[in-house]
């Protein structure tokens, strides 16, 4: 008996909706950096690495599906 997902995309979908998430919250600590006075460089860091994760997760995911349905 397999325990597998009937969908192949499953994994691609979870990927983008994750990389859009990351991408989201990236922008809100990014604005609370920004927004809570003195800014904390570590604040400004996360927010961008939580960007950039995002971006490349979400992109990677979606040329994983749109590969998938050639």
């Amino acid at each position: 008996m397999s325990h597998r997902l009937q969908s192949d995309s499953a994994g691609p979908v979870w990927g983008l909706l994750l990389g859009m998430f990351l991408m989201v919250a990236g922008i809100g600590i990014w604005i609370y950096a920004k927004s809570s006075g003195p800014c904390d460089s570590l604040d400004e860091s996360l927010a961008m690495a939580a960007m950039l994760v995002g971006t490349f997760l979400a992109v990677y995911a979606g040329r994983e599906i749109r590969h998938r349905h050639r």
